[in-house]
């Protein structure tokens, strides 16, 4: 087993703790050390806090101690019951519980209605308390001050220190006030760790408690005076700052009887406080400065993460660049196709160097009748290039008439044919591979240009919005310790931190959404190097919703169809529809059109444009040599504005029903993989919530006479659901058909809502 370990901020929250427990429990009946013992439960382990609470009822005796225990028994039992039913303790859970755990106090015991009456007062203090006291914890020793507190926390914390320091005004140690070994220390320390303004209210907040405990105004006056000495030589010097402190202490001691006398044992308090405040290293209060004030330090990583996305942006820039290289370089090593006419000449200028080359008649054929002979031979190779080889048959009768070394001629041209015949097509597949590479380098400098182009614009924060999510989810018991607001190329983005055990998905979704005003979701949760934290990722819930039906039938006497499809949902909002219609049936048609169209889903989904994706898979299929063609039908829907992309290769036509009409969409395009340089096409058309869209393979066409008969079909079906009305097309297209397909059918329906 692991050993946790304590930290300093646990060991401070028992030390604080188990003080106000033990200041408060002979101030109101308990109360306030009742309200302390419940805000300590929520943060700190309930064993350990109720043994802290029941050993500081000891001393105050053993009814004192008998109501403790049966407070602390049932709020033990109900955190025992949330625990195994893993539910979270809510505000008005937890006021039951604390009514409960107090109805043994309000009914044993009371001499009399004054009594009661009494006994009342301080359990609606005490209910109060533990409120302040929960707020107050989470604040402090969970989300840490280094995170703003919010209004409401504020609040608390200042209630808090006023009865924190109304309790500490209740106790004497031989005649001495024990609050002002409290107040010196307190201000000082505000003032050195946090600000001026914190060190004023703080020296408020001690004199008012004070004032409240024994309607003395002595005390507020000498904090509100330290205050202000300590504002105004702090800067200079924290030492001097104390020593003006005690300087206050013995003036208003001598000239207002401060301490009720004028003896030098009343300045000890006072003199220990600052003295303890002195030997503290001033590194210490450094590192606690820094602390409590680390939120400000949001706004280094906001500049921070400025500077990123800017030298990421120049880097994918840097890289675009160097692919945009790949792709030129290729484009200029390629060779490119050699033509038939280059080949012709290579075979006779060869022929001339060989079989002619110690021929008695080269000098009357290549110099007398130079032209005659060459287009003799021209023709020779033509012919046997056209057909592989050439016969006796086939040699002009220029040469046949004179030539004596026809047979040589005839094996010479048949050879260099077949060997031109190989060269050109290892070159033509170089030539391919090169401009297939080229192409994906292009598509990927592409893609870094435009991720780069997004980076490089500035991210803006909104830090009113901010706050105001923060207040919102701690407002519905959702404790958040940060939020952040970023937009982007026009995305914006929201990150909330919150509490593991607080984690609400529903919660944080509307009180997100109504800070932002459009409809939130969360996209992803992920740990952060603390396990009580989450962060939690939103984004904008998409306007548009895509619901899909599915009906197909397999080609009678085949195995399995050629016809697949998909539906798949991209990062940037993107809904991606298709139907790859594999020409053929069988196991092998089936296979290639599913490689197809992975490849497909693939590249869209890194972000390819549509061109770039067919033509490459175009050329991949070409150069396969399966002679496999696929047609491809693919809907790119657009889920934040509606816009959606139909993109045709070789397939059938589409069609869209809107209110009143179904609108067709026509396509062009050979099927892929028929020819090498091929060009999809592509319709774009903005659809609205009901529309349906329908694609359907070319064996459900093939069933009607036209086009029209289909979409009159489609127009008629009452149904609403997709995937009925995909069934409904495929029975009645299988009804004309006899019930026999006579080829594979798919019928691929999606319905915007």
């Amino acid at each position: 087993m692991t050993k946790r370990k304590i930290s300093a901020k646990t060991i401070f929250l028992f030390v604080v703790y188990t003080a106000m427990t033990v200041l408060s429990a002979n101030v109101f009946d308990g109360a306030f050390a009742f309200g302390a013992y419940v805000g300590a439960l929520y943060v700190a382990n309930p064993l350990i806090v109720s043994a802290i609470y029941l050993a500081s009822s000891v001393v105050f005796g053993w009814e004192y101690l008998l109501q403790c225990a049966v407070k602390v028994a049932v709020m033990l039992l109900f955190i025992g019951i949330h625990f195994f039913t893993k539910k979270k303790i809510g505000k008005w859970n937890l006021l039951l519980y604390v009514i409960l755990a107090n109805v043994f106090y309000l009914t044993y015991g009371f001499t009399s209605y004054f009594h009661l009456f009494d006994k009342i007062s301080y359990f609606i203090c005490g209910v109060a308390f533990c409120f302040v006291c929960l707020y107050v914890f989470r604040a402090v020793f969970v989300r840490g001050l280094a995170y703003q507190p919010q209004l409401d926390e504020r609040v608390c914390i200042c209630l808090f220190v006023v009865v924190a320091t109304f309790c500490v005004s209740k106790i004497t140690l031989s005649a001495l006030e024990l609050v002002y070994f409290l107040v010196p220390f307190g201000i000082l320390f505000s003032h050195v760790c946090f600000d001026d303004k914190t060190a004023l209210v703080a020296s408020v907040l001690f004199g008012i408690g004070n004032l409240l405990s024994t309607g003395n105004y002595g005390c507020l006056a000498f904090c509100v005076i330290s205050a202000l000495i300590t504002v105004a030589f702090g800067k200079i010097s924290r030492y001097l700052s104390a020593l003006g402190v005690m300087i206050v202490d013995v003036t208003m001691s001598y000239f207002l009887n401060l301490h009720g006398n004028f003896y030098a044992v009343m300045f000890v308090p006072t003199a220990v406080s600052l003295l303890i405040f002195v030997v503290i290293p001033t590194s210490v209060y450094k590192k606690l400065n820094d602390g409590f004030c680390g939120s400000e330090t949001k706004y280094t990583a906001k500049s921070l993460s400025q500077k990123l996305t800017q030298d990421l942006s120049k880097r994918l820039f840097r890289l675009a660049d160097i692919f945009l290289s790949i792709k030129n370089a290729f484009y200029a090593l390629s060779v490119g196709k050699i033509s038939k006419q280059q080949v012709v000449r290579s075979i006779v200028k060869q022929c001339n160097q060989t079989v002619c080359k110690d021929c008695p008649e080269q000098a009357h054929c290549w110099r007398e009748r130079v032209t005659a002979t060459e287009n003799a031979l021209m023709q020779l190779a033509e012919t046997g290039l056209a057909r592989g080889k050439c016969t006796i048959l086939d040699i002009p009768q220029t040469i046949s008439a004179k030539c004596d070394r026809v047979a040589m001629l005839i094996s010479q041209v048949n050879a260099l044919s077949q060997t031109h015949k190989q060269f050109v097509d290892k070159t033509a597949e170089r030539h391919s591979n090169k401009m297939l590479l080229a192409d994906q380098m292009g598509g990927v400098s592409n893609l870094l240009t435009q991720l780069a182009t997004d980076y490089k614009s500035n991210v803006t924060f909104d830090t009113a919005r901010e706050t105001e999510i923060k207040e919102g989810l701690i407002f519905h018991n959702v404790l958040c310790s940060d939020a952040v607001i970023a937009t982007q190329a026009n995305r914006l983005s929201v990150v909330v931190t919150v509490a593991k055990t607080d984690f609400d998905k529903v919660t944080i979704e509307k009180c997100v959404g109504l800070v932002i005003k459009q409809p939130m979701t969360i996209s992803k949760v992920e740990s952060t190097v603390s396990e009580r934290w989450v962060n939690v990722f939103l984004t904008v819930k998409p306007r548009f919703e895509v619901v899909f039906g599915v009906a197909s039938a397999t080609k009678n006497g085949s195995e399995v169809s050629a016809d697949t499809h998909s539906q798949v949902f991209t990062d940037n909002g993107k809904c991606i529809v298709s139907l790859c219609d594999g020409m053929g049936s069988g196991v092998k048609a089936e296979k290639m059109a599913d490689t197809v169209l992975t490849l497909i889903e693939s590249f869209y989904r890194a972000g390819f444009d549509s061109n770039t994706i067919l033509s490459a898979v175009n050329d991949l299929l070409t150069q396969s040599g399966n002679e496999i063609f696929c047609a491809i039908d693919t809907l790119v829907f657009d889920l934040y504005n509606g816009f959606a992309d139909f993109v045709k290769l070789g397939a059938t036509v589409g069609f869209v029903k809107c209110a009143d009409n179904v609108q067709l969409i026509q396509g062009s395009s050979l099927p892929i993989g028929v020819l090498e340089d091929v060009k999809p096409s592509v319709t774009q058309k903005a659809l609205h919530s009901g529309d349906v869209v329908l694609l359907v393979s070319d064996g459900i066409v093939d069933c009607y006479k036209d086009t029209n008969a289909l979409a009159e079909i489609f127009y008629n079906t009452a149904y609403t659901v997709p995937q009925s009305i995909a069934e409904s097309i495929l029975a009645k297209t299988l009804k004309k058909c006899n019930n026999l397909a006579p080829d594979d059918m798919t019928v691929l329906v999606a319905k915007i809502i």
